[in-house]
Order: structure tokens, then C-alpha cells, then sequence
């Protein structure tokens, strides 16, 4: 007996051939959303800020991008932008980084740290010249000299507020002015007294900073 050679694939073949079928339309999909234009836009910052700046309208912009739902519901698009002005930065907040948030201080007044104080140092003592506003550090001083120094750290978790090179970067070692916020007199007064009679030296505190 002759059978008739079947001119349709089996069931097993029609399946697999609807599969294939369909990853391709879901991968085409996929390329073809990847190369969408974005369909928000959200507040950046345009330049470096310092913990403690008050944002005005030339500080902030708007740039095009989609974001997940969890990461756009702490951060400002186009209909919520001006929220941000007038607030203050809780942190430092980088060029072009997206701004949240928890960047902010929850009741913005326009005000600075209560105490602020400056220090010329090397850069050998400030983390080899690699401090940045937003930095937080541990202020470490020295007294006395030869079997009678002491070091100790005096000031804990300080936030570095600026940072001004006063000597040529270039070199090996150079001056810079760094800046620290401070909370109590006592503080400012212990600072500034390590700083006429020692050496003061500032620790980058990184983590958990112990």
C-alpha cells in the first residue's frame, strides 16, 4: 500500500515553528524599544554642588530618560521640578548626576552648617589632594614632638564643605585650603588649637569609617 506523503508539518513541528515565530517578534520588539526616544524627562544637576547649596534655577536641568517605576518615584520629572528649587543639597551632588530625593534636606531654609572653619594643609595629610566636597572625614592631630607626641583623633564624621588648591597640583606635594563644617564652638576651638601647635591630618571616612 502507497500512503499519501502529507503536505502539512505534524503538530509537534506547527509548535515548534510557533515558537520560533513568536521569540523573534518579542526579540524585534525588544531592539525596537531599546532605540525609542524617552518618554520623560528628569531634574539633573548642571555642575558640582557642595552639601549645604541652596538650588536655584541655573543649578538644575532637565534631561531626557526612562527610569524604573522604583527609582522615578524618589526623583523629580517635568511636572515637579521646581520642587526642587530653594532646597538645599544634603550632600555633594555631581555634574549630570540625577537628583533625588533623599539628595535634599527635608525642610530646605536656605541655611549653611551652623559653624564652618578652613585649614591650609599638604596634600600629604589631606588624602593626597583627593578631597571633594561631600567628603566625610576624621580630623587626626599630633602634638608635641619625639618620645613626647601623641596622636589622636579629635573630631569625628566632619563634612568637608570646599576644597581650594593653593599651590601647583602638578607637583608631587601641594597646599589646599579645606573646608569643614562643624556643629559645636568646642569643636572649632579644638580644631583651630591642633592647628597652631601640631599637625592635623584628615582621614576619609569610607563605609562604616571604622
Amino acid at each position: 500500500m502507497v500512503r499519501a506523503r502529507r503536505l502539512w508539518p505534524g503538530s509537534r513541528a506547527a509548535l515548534g515553528g510557533l515558537l520560533v515565530a513568536v521569540s523573534a517578534l518579542g526579540l524585534f520588539t525588544a531592539f525596537g524599544a531599546a532605540g525609542a526616544e524617552p518618554l520623560h524627562s528628569f531634574v539633573v544637576a548642571r555642575h558640582d554642588m557642595a552639601p549645604g547649596t541652596v538650588i536655584g534655577p541655573g543649578d538644575v536641568g532637565l534631561r531626557e530618560m526612562d527610569l524604573p517605576p522604583e527609582v522615578a518615584s524618589h526623583s523629580f520629572d517635568d511636572t515637579t521640578a521646581e520642587l526642587v528649587l530653594g532646597q538645599v543639597t544634603a550632600g555633594r551632588l555631581a555634574e549630570g548626576q540625577l537628583v533625588a530625593r533623599s539628595d535634599l534636606e527635608p525642610s530646605g531654609d536656605g541655611s549653611r552648617p551652623p559653624l564652618e572653619i578652613s585649614l591650609e594643609l599638604d596634600s600629604d595629610r589631606a588624602v593626597d589632594g583627593s578631597l571633594v566636597p561631600g567628603d566625610v572625614v576624621h580630623v587626626v592631630a599630633t602634638t608635641g614632638s619625639g618620645r613626647d607626641a601623641t596622636t589622636a583623633v579629635i573630631l569625628r564624621g566632619v563634612t568637608v564643605m570646599d576644597v581650594a588648591r593653593s599651590g601647583d597640583p602638578g607637583l608631587a606635594s601641594f597646599r589646599q585650603v579645606v573646608t569643614l563644617a562643624l556643629e559645636r564652638t568646642d569643636d572649632a576651638v579644638a580644631l583651630a588649637a591642633a592647628a597652631d601647635t601640631g599637625e592635623v591630618t584628615l582621614v576619609r571616612v569610607n563605609g562604616d569609617g571604622e
